[in-house]
């Protein structure tokens, strides 16, 4: 059964690439006793407050038209942010060329925690610059805690 989180992304992909942005991510939580869907939007220049309530207002016509998101949730569309937490192969991708911190489940090249340039990603292996080495490949699967560098 898929996940929510990627059904989410599936159903809202296009919409947020019509609109001129990348759609970077969707997370489902629970807080407060409330469903929560976060979907996390970038483009050329970063995203504004408007950019936010357009999307947001498009997606919860798309997500109430489809059975089972009909109004039981609460939307909220964001910005990434400067830390923004790396989860997902995509997300390496669309932040290659930025710096990252990553902490691993266990050492590669006797490393437990990676700072450095995202360089891509592919196939589950994602590719890091550390400033003071050589280029390193590491399953994502390794990575137990990534974030963006402030």
């Amino acid at each position: 059964m898929e996940r929510t989180d990627e059904k989410l992304y599936g159903l809202s992909r296009g919409l947020v690439e019509d609109r001129g942005f990348v759609l970077v991510d969707v997370d489902e939580v629970t807080e407060h006793g409330r469903r929560v869907f976060r979907f996390y939007i970038d483009g050329e220049g970063g995203v504004s407050l408007g950019d936010c309530a357009g999307v947001s207002r498009e997606l919860a016509y798309l997500l109430d038209a489809e059975p089972g998101f009909d109004g039981g949730y609460v939307l909220e569309v964001s910005s990434p942010g400067l830390d923004h937490r790396l989860k997902k192969e995509r997300e390496y991708v669309h932040f290659a060329g930025r710096e990252a911190r990553l902490v691993l489940r266990s050492p590669v090249e006797g490393r437990n925690v990676v700072e450095g340039v995202i360089v891509g990603a592919d196939e589950g292996v994602i590719r890091m610059a550390p400033a003071d080495g050589e280029e390193l490949s590491i399953p994502l699967t390794d990575i137990a805690r990534a974030r963006l560098s402030i």
